[in-house]
């Protein structure tokens, strides 16, 4: 740096500058009304009576998965801002009991405001740590318990409405049955990302169009 100047050194990229620049999931609130155009699923196309069976049907994919896999490769973590499978797991679960959280409350309140569910990397370091049998399970009864939320649902409240600040990242309105819809993408899709397939997805979608 030449003498006088005082600009200092830029600031380590966090998690989410990593994920910015690769355009990871920031527009995926579309999930809840139309074709993800990554993966190519439709969630937002199903019945609502097929939601809760899609999420239980995710979970046992998932878990095929998980207890099949090398475990070196579960827990490898590709690149800066890309996460291992068992990261990507662990966030599936966690989303699962999040947004039937904010569902239960999306009930009782009027368009109550909540914030991105976004983990901090140490919360992200802990994921990697988790034995895969054990995720599996916990994948498997956050499914189960978010499908039994959906199917208590009457229809009226399928309509009922929540904020979700993003901040910088957006804020966008939820229905019940969008966050559902989300919630199904989310575990089909990063099943994708943890088994390497989002690509032939991606790719047997636009050739399809």
């Amino acid at each position: 740096m030449p003498p006088g100047d005082a600009r200092a050194d830029p600031p380590p990229k966090t998690l989410d500058d990593f994920r910015r620049e690769r355009g990871e999931g920031w527009q995926w609130a579309r999930a809840q009304s139309e074709q993800c155009p990554q993966c190519g699923q439709n969630a937002a196309a199903l019945d609502r009576a097929l939601l809760g069976p899609a999420l239980l049907r995710s979970a046992d994919e998932w878990r095929s998965f998980l207890v099949a896999a090398d475990d070196a490769y579960l827990r490898r973590v590709p690149a800066p801002g890309v996460f291992s499978p068992i990261q990507y797991g662990s966030h599936v679960r966690d989303i699962q009991h999040v947004y039937g959280d904010r569902i239960l409350l999306m009930l009782e309140e009027d368009n109550p405001v909540f914030p991105q569910f976004n983990p901090d990397e140490a919360s992200w370091n802990a994921f990697n740590e988790i034995e895969a049998e054990i995720l599996a399970a916990q994948i498997r009864d956050e499914a189960q318990r978010l499908a039994d939320i959906l199917d208590g649902l009457e229809p009226d409240d399928w309509s009922r409405t929540m904020i979700r600040d993003g901040g910088s990242d957006g804020v966008y309105s939820f229905t019940v049955a969008g966050l559902a819809s989300y919630a199904v993408h989310e575990s089909h899709h990063h099943l994708l990302d943890a088994n390497g397939t989002l690509d032939d997805a991606r790719g047997a979608t636009e050739g399809s169009r």
